[in-house]
């Protein structure tokens, strides 16, 4: 709805249609937010792409001319007009009056769909006498955020700027910019056991655009060799089965495989699927396996409806130290004359593409990789898609994880005899055996004595003279090579 280019007009009330998918609530203080210096928009490169995309929004873009905001990506990254599901965004505040406008200047910056994302935005009538709060939510304790906000009006004659509170933390002026492009903030928190966020705006004149990202590190997996779906016995089943997910099927708990039953609804701890992959589909080609659970399942998927931008998802409660294996599928088979691939990045490694079989040349692949959890317990993986046509969506159709972590079940000395029993290690796998005298050392300092691999079944039963009986205590630890 285009109004008259008033500065900040009084009068007209948030009524109507105008008001629709603006929700305001009742907001609380969030974790410390640390600021960084404001920054004056420029090109698309300032929109950040750190992480893995949690959350978007462009409050002020509701499709009112009929151009979704999602459909103008910036810098790879698409903003949702009513905020991303699931994160939950909303506006609260004391004596606020909201509205949208699209006719705020237009920053010029050499990205058209940067320039017409800036020029529409949520504006408060009564900024001269209110703070306005965004909040949001559903964030995963312990992980660590980054906050993106923009500003700008650049119309000639409006020269306000806010102050943001996160937390006790109170960022450098931002301006709205008068007669010149506006700018955007940073700002970087943990999240706590609330799992909400929110920040102020003082005062709370304007919010054109604003990104959440989970900058927290992440754990590298090592990724082995794809492996075109076959039957049930794809589906490892090592270790312990720690949760899984069989996207857009609700009663998948009622099909179990090879022993392993998968849960529609996640049953990951804090699962969250990032904000492109919210597209599901029920028709996908039948592998065609002997188990009919397995084929069952397969047909069964989420994709992510961003074209050829990374879909993501994440989950956590995973024990630091302890070694996991992941597995997941992607099947389509329907031969739709597109050889569709993609590949999944967990940490800094990428693995190899992984094909659908969407051009007929078969069933779908699934691939397994293994990571030692770090400090965070959680994990991140992002799925970028490869298409020879015009579909190169990112897509899942099943995922689990298993606790592979190595247990020591007997141990013994007899002079310099040592006799170890292991389970629940990785098939096949080599491992070092490291020997030290003294506990404080960082296993870099620890000397390896022995080279061995797990059997197939993931068990180590070695009896080696290895024990210096002089020595009064010794101390081993089963380093596993990936």
């Amino acid at each position: 709805m285009k109004k008259e280019q008033l500065p900040y007009p009084v009068g007209a009330g948030f009524l109507g249609a105008v008001a629709a998918g603006i929700v305001i609530t009742t907001a609380s203080a969030g974790p410390n937010i640390t600021w960084q210096t404001p920054v004056t928009i420029s090109d698309a490169s300032d929109v950040s792409t750190l992480g893995a995309l949690y959350g978007t929004w462009a409050p002020g873009n509701d499709w009112g001319d009929g151009k979704r905001a999602d459909y103008f990506p910036v810098n790879g990254v698409s903003f949702a007009a009513y905020g991303t599901d699931g994160a939950n965004f909303q506006f609260s505040g004391s004596g606020i009056n909201l509205d949208r406008y699209n006719g705020f200047a237009n920053p010029n910056t050499p990205d058209s769909n940067y320039n017409y994302l800036m020029q529409t935005a949520v504006f408060n009538w009564n900024a001269g006498s209110s703070s306005l709060t965004v909040s949001w939510n559903n964030m995963t304790p312990g992980n660590t955020y980054l906050v993106q906000i923009w500003l700008n009006d650049g119309r000639n004659g409006q020269s306000g700027t806010s102050t943001f509170t996160g937390g006790t933390n109170i960022s450098e002026a931002v301006s709205i910019g008068n007669n010149a492009p506006g700018q955007y903030i940073i700002g970087t928190f943990v999240a706590d056991g609330s799992r909400s966020q929110s920040f102020t705006m003082s005062p709370g004149i304007m919010l054109n655009l604003m990104q959440v990202r989970d900058i927290t590190q992440k754990p590298n997996v090592t990724w082995r060799t794809p492996i075109t779906i076959s039957g049930p016995s794809d589906v490892n089943t090592e270790g312990t089965y720690f949760g899984s997910w069989a996207p857009q099927d609700g009663s998948a708990n009622t099909f179990p495989v090879n022993g392993v039953t998968f849960q529609g609804f996640s049953d990951l701890p804090f699962f969250t699927a990032g904000p492109t992959f919210n597209g599901g589909y029920n028709g996908y080609g039948s592998p065609g396996t002997s188990d009919t659970n397995y084929n069952a399942l397969l047909q069964y998927g989420s994709y992510s409806d961003a074209g050829d931008q990374p879909a993501t998802f994440s989950w956590s409660g995973m024990t630091p130290g302890h070694l996991y294996l992941i597995q997941l599928w992607v099947n389509d088979g329907r031969d739709i004359g597109e050889s569709r691939s993609q590949t999944i990045t967990g940490g800094t490694n990428t693995s190899p593409p992984i094909n659908f079989g969407s051009d007929g040349s078969g069933p779908g692949q699934c691939i397994i990789g293994t990571f030692v959890a770090n400090g965070s317990g959680g994990q991140t993986l992002i799925l970028n898609a490869f298409s020879s046509g015009s579909n190169p969506n990112a897509q899942i159709n099943l995922f689990q994880v298993r606790d592979i972590t190595p247990r020591i079940t007997s141990i013994a000395v007899t002079g310099p005899t040592l006799t170890l029993t292991v389970t629940n290690g990785p098939a096949n796998v080599p491992f070092v055996l490291l020997q030290s005298s003294s506990m404080s050392l960082p296993p870099t300092q620890w000397t390896p004595v022995l080279t061995n691999a797990f059997d197939a079944n993931g068990s180590v039963n070695l009896s080696t003279n290895i024990v210096d009986p002089t020595n009064p205590q010794q101390f081993y630890i089963l380093q596993i090579q990936q």
